[in-house]
């Protein structure tokens, strides 16, 4: 059988001329014959060294353990295909080799034919097992990459549905829950929450000056430079065209004016450079409400900032008013 060419056999045998027939027959079939042991240590030791495909197991066995029990040791070391070899055909003694998933069983006296056709088919059934655990981990690997592609994709999905195109900035959609969710937090911790819209001064004289383009470019600029002067728990999102929210977590209306300043401030210093040009003039308009001084949510504290961005707008631009108070 052409299968059976060279394929590694251990022989388990405690009977030396019973070891050295079955070697003969093995051999002469084309098997290769990786070693011959006595004992268990013996066993364990030549797996552990030759690699065999398969292993030939006497269950009566020299030293304090027998086959079957050097066999359930084998099968921790991996998936070993082991074709018992016995005089003993007691029931018992066959029920707990086949709880060691033994591949074939054959019995002393053994005939040559029926010794090499269960063990053909102990290796046969072995390459099928491996074959069939190499495509379910192959399956599993690939259900593992697309569950992690799944799981960017929705990442990706999410980030999209919360971020602004343009400026990478929040959108209004997670400013709404965002703001929510803050106002909640302040309410059981009992600290404040700064609310400071800005609106780009004069952004359609800068769309028709320079461009489009260059007017995107100073949206994105001035996102940038929120989110390097912000702190990792301050939140700027887009609120629509040029207009930019910052909700401060914990500010009382002072802190918040104070913000507001340093950022007209730094926006006031950008430099924007267009196809060679600088873009100017760079200025915004602020209106600061707060939490619970100005409104007691979402939608009050912003139309308080709105109407404190409108005083700054009406009284010259490029200047923080606070909202008035309710």
């Amino acid at each position: 059988m052409a299968e059976q060419v060279g394929k590694k056999v251990l022989v388990v045998e405690d009977e030396l001329i019973i070891a050295a027939d079955i070697s003969l027959v093995l051999k002469e079939a084309g098997f290769f014959v990786t070693a011959v042991a006595k004992t268990r240590d013996e066993a364990l030791a030549c797996v552990d060294r030759e690699r065999p495909d398969v292993v030939l197991m006497d269950i009566q066995l020299a030293g304090n353990a027998d086959g079957i029990e050097t066999a359930a040791a084998m099968r921790s070391r991996g998936d070993l295909p082991i074709v018992f070899l016995t005089a003993n055909t007691d029931e018992r003694t066959v029920d707990r080799a086949l709880e060691t998933t033994a591949y074939g069983y054959v019995a002393k006296p053994y005939n040559r034919a029926t010794l090499l056709a269960t063990l053909n088919l102990a290796l046969r059934r072995s390459e099928r097992d491996r074959s069939k655990k190499d495509s379910e981990a192959a399956q599993s690997a690939r259900l593992v990459q697309e569950n992690m592609a799944l799981t960017q994709l929705a990442d990706r999905l999410r980030e999209e549905s919360t971020v602004d195109a343009l400026t990478g900035l929040y959108n209004r959609r997670h400013l709404d829950q965002v703001l929510t969710r803050e106002l909640s937090l302040a309410v059981r911790a009992g600290h404040g929450v700064g609310v400071i819209l800005l609106d780009m001064d004069h952004f359609k004289l800068l769309n028709d000056t320079f461009g489009h383009v260059a007017a995107d470019r100073v949206l994105r600029g001035v996102a940038d430079y929120l989110r390097a002067r912000l702190r990792v728990y301050d939140i700027p999102c887009r609120y629509g065209g040029e207009e930019i929210v910052v909700v401060v977590p914990g500010a009382r209306t002072r802190d918040a004016f104070t913000l507001a300043e340093q950022l007209r401030q730094g926006i006031e210093r950008l430099s924007v450079v267009h196809a060679g040009k600088v873009v100017t003039p760079i200025t915004a308009s602020f209106g600061v409400s707060t939490f619970p001084r100005h409104g007691v949510d979402a939608s009050q504290l912003l139309q308080a900032a709105d109407a404190a961005l409108y005083a700054s707008k009406s009284d010259g631009r490029n200047k923080v008013t606070i909202a008035p108070v309710c």
